[in-house]
């Protein structure tokens, strides 16, 4: 439990466009499934995550990764010189994968991805998930429970 390796991506939005944040968290607990959702409902929505990211609290700051953690309101109202600093988890607009990937912010609009950093991932990489539940932080095992399809 806990040896797990996923790439948070926090999706930040201006009027030139989107960039992503990646994050790379060690140490965390992914359990998958798809079998069993594909017997049950259908190709459709065949895969699923649940992610168990721990944090330390020190003098009231949860910290991941190194990282300050910031609901997402605090996250998206940040300027744009402070995002590499601190992290969140946005349902329905931030999503994560398994493993390792460069901790460099993204230009959605790189030629490179024809239609979009979030499509070009989802078709180069296994195990994508968009965030679509977020829980925590919990205290008495302080973590964060985040479902991803």
């Amino acid at each position: 439990m806990y040896t797990d390796t996923v790439t948070i991506f926090n999706k930040y939005k201006t009027a030139q466009g989107i960039t992503w944040y990646p994050t790379i968290l060690h140490n965390v607990d992914l359990n998958t499934d798809k079998g069993a959702n594909v017997a049950k409902t259908g190709l459709e929505s065949a895969d699923t995550a649940k992610l168990h990211v721990r944090y330390v609290l020190t003098d009231g700051v949860i910290t991941i990764a190194g990282k300050p953690h910031k609901g997402p309101k605090e996250w998206a109202a940040q300027a744009v010189d402070k995002l590499d600093g601190s992290l969140t988890f946005t349902g329905g607009l931030d999503f994560f994968i398994r493993g390792e990937y460069a901790e460099v912010p993204v230009i959605d609009t790189d030629p490179a991805y024809k239609n979009g950093f979030y499509d070009y991932i989802n078709k180069t990489h296994d195990d994508v998930f968009l965030i679509s539940t977020v829980g925590g932080p919990y205290k008495l095992i302080p973590h964060f429970e985040i479902g991803g399809k």
